[in-house]
């Protein structure tokens, strides 16, 4: 029976001493898919493709980066110090680091497959339920700065969350961050998966919803998102709502690792779900779909996760 031995960086591959240790993190092999995936789609339909040398550059050079940085985790394993310990956090966190810029890329390519945008199909989905658009309507007829404040606010809690529960569990449980840290990277890219060969607007696809995102009123959430929609260039990435999804997703593991901060995000999941057409940037069948799709995601990724662990590590 091999010997565990604790790993002093808290995303490396499990250690232990059989003659042979994976270098590469599941995080990190998943990373590459991804990244080798978008170089190849954008490579081969490089003519639809906007900026395509900035994007193909800078996915190349994530791809090098996380070959490179578990290359150099290999070689400073043990090592002490403020350094190495501000390297093994990044290492950790990376994939947080680069969501952003990964769903903001999303423009660039994802009418590569179907040039036009399939708004209007989703449109009459959410026609045929209401007799009305959602996205239109909530937040014009629904305008009290409370409630402008509440959805906004909802809406604007997806962010720290992000950071928030994967920070938490690395000071606090090693082993649950690992697991989650994977699971929500590997359902990031479920969505971006889909973003790239699905384009949508959503609310924002119709004038006067997007004009209305702009619209600086109400109280402090509704102005930062106001603020961030003013400086947005981005269009695309709607159906189905990562927001909504990965919001599921924090929502499952919060409920399994930290069962207090689990029910506070099950009340912002409820609102958030119908901020986004309230606020006027998704459909709502955009909600329902990341609902279902962040469910799938969350248990599928974790399944991947059990079959990626040495099998030495489900001994422990």
């Amino acid at each position: 029976m091999p010997k565990y031995i604790r790993p002093t960086g808290c995303m490396s591959a499990i250690s232990l001493e059989t003659g042979k240790r994976r270098w590469l993190s599941p995080v990190d092999i998943i990373t590459l898919l991804f990244c080798g995936w978008i170089l190849i789609y954008i490579l081969i339909g490089n003519a639809r493709v906007l900026d395509f040398g900035l994007h193909f550059a800078s996915y190349l050079s994530i791809f090098t980066g996380v070959l490179l940085s578990a290359v150099l985790e290999r070689w400073w394993e043990g090592r002490e110090g403020w350094f190495y310990t501000v390297f093994r956090l990044l290492r950790a966190l990376y994939p947080v680091l680069l969501f952003g810029y990964f769903y903001s890329s999303n423009y660039a390519f994802n009418r590569v497959l179907i040039p036009q945008w399939q708004d209007p199909f989703f449109m009459k989905i959410d026609q045929a339920i209401f007799g009305y658009l959602p996205s239109m309507e909530w937040g014009v007829r629904h305008s009290h700065w409370a409630i402008s404040e509440l959805f906004h606010g909802a809406y604007f809690c997806y962010y720290p969350m992000i950071a928030g529960l994967p920070l938490y569990l690395y000071l606090k449980d090693r082993k649950a961050f690992m697991e989650l840290i994977f699971v929500l990277t590997f359902s990031f890219y479920i969505f971006y998966l889909m973003y790239s060969i699905l384009p949508t607007i959503g609310g924002r696809y119709i004038p006067e919803a997007h004009e209305l995102t702009k619209v600086y009123r109400a109280g402090p959430f509704t102005h930062i998102m106001a603020l961030i929609y003013n400086q947005s260039q981005h269009w695309g990435g709607a159906f189905p709502s990562s927001h909504v999804g990965i919001t599921i997703v924090l929502t499952i593991a919060g409920l399994r690792f930290t069962r207090r901060m689990g029910y506070v995000f099950v009340v912002i999941s409820f609102f958030l779900s119908l901020s986004i057409a309230y606020c006027h940037y998704h459909w709502f069948i955009d909600a329902v779909g990341g609902i279902i799709v962040g469910i799938a995601a969350y248990y599928l990724g974790l399944w991947v996760y059990q079959k990626m662990l040495p099998v030495e590590a489900h001994q422990q």
